[in-house]
């Protein structure tokens, strides 16, 4: 394949990923079939960058003239109108399947279920309570610069852990089966992987030593947690699991930044 051709190919891939994991409007150009849009996920990371400086502008600039509270909020907000509450949604679904499923056929019915459950409403406010109130600390404890550098970091590594998932669990839906995730379901290979890395290599270059290894150290406890809870309950991941990996591993790195900065360990 001549260099043209591979760096049409790889812009091909990047839109899909765009069209796929975000908002973000994409030429009618755009070719989609069931191998681009499985090797797109190599650049999932890379709609995190998107998502956290949307997220971060609004955040950093708001501050200034709303407060704390309320630009966080905004933020989370941009956030969600960013990837149309997609890794929310799944993690909702998440919530409502394993809480009111105990076999795996019933947890996946439930899961398809597109009406939201008690459990999920709890979920969801849960998890939107904790990444409000870690992100509000955050942004009082830190510069803007670290402030920008901590969300680019997780929301490109969070997403990476859910590209891990997908490299090690198998995916437990057939496929003609519909699914929010049937297309980018398939098993990845070491190219998709290391490029999604790289695509965390850049923020994780940029910001400190103790705040990445922290990071890090954060995001692989609940990738492992998540993934052996998903292979004990179903025997694999599914796109909802996926969502919820993006979301446990955002609002983890968040909290545990917020601890270490608390506790003196981080400065």
């Amino acid at each position: 394949m001549s260099i043209a051709k591979l760096l049409k190919h790889e812009l091909n891939l990047l839109l899909n990923a765009l069209s796929f994991f975000s908002r973000v409007p994409v030429p009618n150009s755009v070719t989609y079939n069931a191998t681009s849009l499985s090797q797109c996920v190599a650049y999932f990371p890379f709609v995190g960058w998107l998502v956290a400086w949307l997220s971060a502008a609004v955040m950093i600039g708001l501050i200034p003239v709303l407060g704390a509270p309320l630009a966080v909020l905004l933020s989370m907000v941009a956030s969600c109108w960013a990837t149309g509450a997609f890794h929310e949604d799944g993690f909702a679904d998440c919530c409502d399947g394993f809480g009111g499923g105990y076999q795996t056929e019933q947890i996946l019915t439930i899961m398809k279920d597109s009406r939201l459950g008690t459990y999920g409403v709890l979920g969801l406010c849960c998890m939107l309570a904790l990444k409000f109130s870690a992100l509000l600390s955050l942004s009082q404890q830190l510069s803007m610069m670290n402030l920008l550098l901590v969300i680019w970091l997780a929301h490109s590594l969070s997403r990476f852990s859910a590209v891990l998932l997908i490299w090690r669990l198998d995916y437990v839906r057939e496929p003609s089966e519909p699914s929010k995730a049937k297309a980018v379901a398939q098993s990845i290979g070491r190219k998709e992987l290391v490029l999604a890395l790289c695509w965390v290599a850049v923020p994780a270059i940029l910001i400190s030593t103790d705040f990445l290894a922290l990071a890090l150290i954060s995001s692989l406890v609940v990738t492992v947690l998540w993934a052996r809870y998903l292979n004990l309950k179903l025997g694999g991941y599914t796109g909802d699991g996926l969502g919820a990996q993006q979301q446990l591993a955002e609002v983890m790195i968040y909290i545990a930044l917020v601890a270490g900065l608390n506790t003196g360990v981080l400065v």
